[in-house]
């Protein structure tokens, strides 16, 4: 499969070298296209009529799973096990056993590509599908207090996190697993937390479903999901993969880190620990967002990803989801400013004069709705924007989602006077910068000598230079 960048294939006997000759080195993030794999599949998914795509950097989910039986027949044309090529990854699985995968073929990188082999696995989308599927029904139950609402979230719950035959245990020890040889191919990567991010709609949807009267929501079913939150919670905090996703500080400055303060921070509202997670969410704020966003709004750390804007998007998804969280908890986080003394808003609008190119702007219209309510929008460029790219945007379910009235704290809503009939303007308020500061190297270059490489994604490599001219505004 193609790549962005000129990238090496490790063969069983090769390793992966970076050349200072690459600008920005993307080591290859599956398996060599032509494997043969055994498709681990993860314990929990139900869902039916799944979408035929799923999301980006998805991956498998769950604590249990087991193996579909590929090595008792062979695809067509495939040599016996026993003569299949020793050592050979390539040109095709006609010369490859399909147990090979797992001791003969080392899995790669290729930034902002998606294994083909993971559309062959339920969990992802079906715990996307399920996440919807919660918070909709929950939504609809309060607004039409029809039994079947109700029930559709009842159900949904019980198939993922009760039933014995199909429940997902609390925890993603398999996330994103990069299947290869030794014992590393068979476990999952601190990336996998990522998929996962759904948890923030399902926990939506059960504040909306605890404030109801819903006869299906029962005390057990609120109990259980309380204590299968907490070990979750637990799990995000305590486990291996958990704290490399939390502290990992050549990583954690990307969207995953990002991410994961969501993920923490609503499993802890849901457990009831609101200080653990005002702490979660003003440490995400005091930490990596500090360097995540330009003066002018850019998103370095994203900018040199291989799918720039859709990324920029992504991580875009994730600051804002932060800040609703906090809104919700009483914080104004809105008005956080990096230290370029850049805000989410910068970021928004930074983003939003860019040209996609070969990629959706869709995956900028959701978050363009959220600034708008949360900062407000006196002068109707967002509106404009979102009239001009998506005429049907106030039918989506992400503008019934951003009204200013759902978030209290933003600068919108302090921004109201009286009664509400009259706005002032807050352009000045939320965007006037601060004197500029003298660009420092990113806090995870601390300790790196100068023109090392770090690490800031699977099989992204940069350097401080690199990123440099990003925060100056000199990198195309």
């Amino acid at each position: 499969m193609a790549s962005d960048h000129n990238l090496t294939t490790a063969s069983p006997s090769t390793t992966h070298t970076v050349t200072h000759s690459q600008p920005i080195t993307s080591i290859l993030n599956q398996a060599d296209s032509e494997c043969t794999i055994k498709i681990p599949i993860p314990y929990g998914a139900v869902a039916t009529d799944l979408p035929s795509t799923i999301p980006e950097n998805a991956g498998l989910f769950g604590s249990q799973t087991t193996e579909q039986d590929s090595s008792s027949t062979l695809a067509p044309g495939a040599e016996d096990p026993a003569r299949a090529r020793k050592g050979k990854c390539t040109p095709s699985t006609t010369h490859l056993a399909p147990s090979a995968t797992w001791t003969t073929c080392p899995y790669v990188v290729k930034d902002g590509r998606v294994n083909p082999d993971v559309r062959t696995l339920q969990g992802v989308p079906a715990i996307n599908d399920a996440s919807q599927s919660i918070l909709y029904n929950a939504i609809a139950y309060a607004l039409n207090p029809n039994g079947s609402y109700s029930h559709n979230v009842a159900t949904s719950i019980d198939a993922f996190f009760f039933s014995p035959s199909s429940r997902m245990n609390p925890n993603l020890n398999f996330g994103q697993v990069v299947r290869g040889p030794g014992h590393k191919g068979q476990q999952g990567t601190f990336t996998g937390i990522l998929d996962f991010r759904g948890i923030v709609k399902i926990v939506n949807g059960i504040f909306i479903m605890r404030g109801t009267t819903a006869p299906d929501w029962t005390m057990e079913r609120d109990q259980g999901m309380t204590t299968w939150m907490s070990h979750y919670k637990d799990w995000l905090q305590t486990s291996s993969l958990g704290i490399e996703a939390a502290s990992r500080p050549k990583r954690n400055y990307s969207n995953h880190g990002s991410f994961f303060a969501s993920q923490l921070a609503a499993a802890q509202m849901l457990v009831g620990d609101t200080k653990g997670a005002m702490t979660t969410l003003q440490k995400y704020f005091s930490n990596q967002f500090q360097d995540q966003i330009a003066s002018s709004g850019e998103q370095p750390f994203e900018a040199v990803r291989t799918r720039p804007y859709h990324y920029r998007c992504f991580n875009l998804e994730a600051m804002i989801t932060n800040a609703k969280l906090g809104d919700q908890l009483g914080l104004n986080l809105w008005t956080t400013k990096s230290k370029y003394g850049a805000t989410v808003q910068d970021a928004l609008d930074y983003t939003m004069k860019l040209d996609p190119k070969h990629e959706e702007v869709g995956d900028i219209f959701p978050h363009v709705s959220a600034v708008a309510a949360a900062y407000g929008d006196p002068d109707g460029k967002y509106g404009a924007f979102l009239q001009k790219t998506d005429p049907d945007y106030q039918s989506h379910p992400f503008w019934y989602y951003d009204q200013t009235i759902a978030l209290p704290n933003s600068p919108a809503a302090q921004a109201v006077v009286g009664n509400g009939s009259s706005r002032r303007s807050i352009s000045d308020q939320s965007k006037g910068k601060d004197t500029p500061i003298k660009f420092t190297c990113p806090v995870i270059f601390d300790n790196i000598p100068q023109g090392q490489t770090v690490e800031i994604a699977d099989g992204i490599f940069v350097t401080c230079d690199q990123l440099k001219g990003f925060y100056l505004g000199t990198s195309d």
